[in-house]
């Protein structure tokens, strides 16, 4: 018999792959806004010296953690949504409005990473104040947020109508 790994293929163990890699990234992500919070702050009240660039770092990697883990949200089907609608539609029609929300999904995550790429390369220009990074730092996290969401709705779609056939 057939285990779900096997069943997924390689797109789906790509998928599951990247799955973990953007999981450890955003828990670097809030580990890096932990210690580098923690450091402002002693830094500040203890010895009266506060960093610029810690407040404008944590932001980034706030922004980076929020974009990035949105596609493992949208892969375990555990965003917010309003669950009293799946009463109201039977079997065949719940798949038929998933698969629709699904492809409004996927042109916006489509358009997410096709603006935030015009946004990054159009903010390479400037630099963050308080770091010196380009702001194209900050921006980037829309495209690939963009990116790997689109990723995961195209996994769920398949995996959806996949499920359907069998």
């Amino acid at each position: 018999m057939n285990t779900k790994a096997e069943k997924s293929g390689v797109f789906g163990s790509l998928t599951e792959l990247l799955y973990k890699a953007i999981e450890l990234v955003g828990m670097l992500c809030l580990s890096g806004q932990v210690i580098i919070i923690a450091y402002a702050v002693v830094m500040r009240y203890i010895f009266n010296k506060s960093p610029s660039w810690a407040e404008e770092i944590s932001r980034i990697l706030m922004i980076w953690m929020s974009l990035l883990t949105i596609s493992l949200a949208v892969k375990d089907d555990t965003h917010v949504r309003i669950s009293f609608l799946d009463k109201l539609f039977p079997g065949k029609a719940r798949l038929v409005r998933d698969s629709f929300y699904s492809l409004i999904n996927i042109v916006f995550s489509g358009m997410l990473f096709w603006k935030g790429l015009a946004l990054a390369k159009q903010a390479s220009r400037t630099k963050l104040p308080g770091s010196g990074l380009p702001s194209s730092v900050l921006y980037a996290s829309i495209c690939v947020g963009g990116l790997f969401m689109l990723i995961m709705l195209i996994y769920k779609l398949g995996e959806r109508l996949w499920q359907r056939k069998q």
